[in-house]
């Protein structure tokens, strides 16, 4: 379900420019690719993949995947997500909060639980939406078209969480990389194969 869009604050930077968007455009029109200026360093990587039916671009924060990795015990999830988990105080609100004893700490989680957490946080989708939700790109804007991310919190089934972002053009991969670079995040935008 589409949750809200965002637009890009253009101006607002070094490389994100009025002269910027007029170039991707051009390069778009002659190339039939982004525009995707290279950061000084590189630490993460974002995939964009094109839906060629839908019309746009779904951003991965590593290779697309929605296959969890093999399911953890508790305490190596704990440990995982950095969460307290040491003390007797720490294992009884654990213990509490997700409906286990102290003695499952060591036993594996719950399939659904894991699948569910894979969905919501873990997955490179799901990693992209959070890392993306907390940067600031640009004002929400209504139903406008146009360059703009789109960020969707469960699709059309009962009961599901998957949360996804999806740059709607060519346009909004190159201006999300420019926007990117003047924040001075090592992020790079490539395509997925």
């Amino acid at each position: 379900m589409l949750q809200s869009r965002r637009g890009f604050l253009i101006g607002g930077g070094a490389l994100l420019t009025t002269a910027f968007v007029k170039d991707a455009r051009s390069f778009i029109r002659q190339t039939g690719q982004p525009l995707l200026a290279t950061p000084r360093q590189v630490a993460q990587t974002m995939y964009w993949c094109e839906n060629e039916i839908e019309g746009f671009f779904q951003l991965t924060l590593g290779r697309w995947s929605m296959t969890p990795p093999p399911t953890p015990t508790w305490r190596e999830f704990f440990a995982a997500e950095g969460i307290p988990h040491q003390t007797r105080r720490e294992m009884v609100r654990l213990c509490e909060e997700h409906c286990i004893e102290p003695g499952d700490f060591d036993k594996r989680m719950s399939e659904r639980y894991w699948s569910d957490h894979f969905e919501c946080v873990g997955s490179p989708l799901a990693k992209a939406y959070h890392l993306l939700r907390k940067i600031d790109l640009g004002p929400d804007v209504g139903s406008q078209r146009g360059p703009l991310l789109e960020f969707h919190e469960g699709d059309n089934h009962p009961g599901s969480i998957t949360r996804w972002v999806n740059a709607t053009d060519q346009l909004s991969l190159s201006l999300l990389q420019a926007r990117l670079i003047d924040l001075k995040l090592p992020i790079k935008l490539m395509q997925d194969e």
